[in-house]
């Protein structure tokens, strides 16, 4: 087989496939002289995950069951991260119900995606002590108190939005399409970033600088004295 280059699915990087040697798995085989229709296994040469490549598996020509090595992939599964992955700073109940909205929008489901984004954007202002109020008033508190800038509070509200339509029955008629669910996760996300992952991150940034600057700062005071400035008159 060859090394097909695509975009893992598990780690959302693009990438090398790395084959795994195995019997064709035939779906359609057809007349022999023609290419059959079938699958094989990759695993990523990034994360390393295995996939499962849809594709054609080309004849020599003659009568048989025999295939070539040179299996054409035409499609890969999964064909986006089924589980997202958030860092530490982001708390462990939110990062799981956000994660939920994106394993949702995995397989499909857009209208239980953006539910799942406007519940998350609810728990991060509850996580911060706004409890009182309707989810607007929520939002805005958040900017009020200066724990998200003026766009992030507009993204929330986005979701809020289109949230509120998806709880409401709302869509049953106009369905929320892949693009505007996508958008919606893209706004959660930039919630969680600027209320928890970028000030985290600031922060780090900021104690690194300081050790730095404090270890600096020992090494001169308490440098070894050189031979000179301790030789005796």
């Amino acid at each position: 087989m060859n090394n097909p280059q695509t975009r893992c699915g598990w780690c959302d990087h693009a990438t090398v496939m790395m084959p795994i040697e195995h019997e064709p798995i035939i779906q359609h085989e057809g007349d022999p002289h023609t290419d059959a229709l079938g699958w094989a296994v990759f695993t990523c040469a990034g994360c390393g995950a295995a996939s499962l490549a849809q594709g054609i598996y080309p004849k020599l020509g003659r009568p048989g069951k025999v295939y070539t090595h040179d299996f054409v992939p035409t499609a890969w599964y999964p064909q986006s991260p089924l589980v997202k992955e958030y860092p530490a700073s982001v708390p462990a109940g939110i990062a799981k119900v956000a994660a939920e909205a994106h394993g949702s929008f995995s397989v499909g489901h857009h209208q239980a995606a953006v539910l799942m984004a406007r519940t998350t954007v609810e728990a991060v202002a509850k996580a911060k002590g706004i409890l009182q109020g309707s989810l607007v008033a929520k939002i805005d508190e958040l900017y009020n108190q200066h724990l998200v800038y003026e766009h992030v509070r507009d993204a929330a509200h986005e979701v809020r939005f289109v949230g509120n339509d998806a709880a409401h029955a709302d869509l049953v008629d106009n369905p929320i399409s892949e693009e505007e669910a996508t958008a919606i996760l893209e706004l959660m996300d930039m919630v969680l970033d600027g209320v928890f992952i970028a000030p985290a991150k600031t922060a780090a940034q900021r104690a690194a600088r300081q050790t730095k600057k404090a270890a600096a700062a020992t090494g001169t005071t308490t440098s070894t004295p050189t031979a000179a400035s301790t030789a005796t008159p």
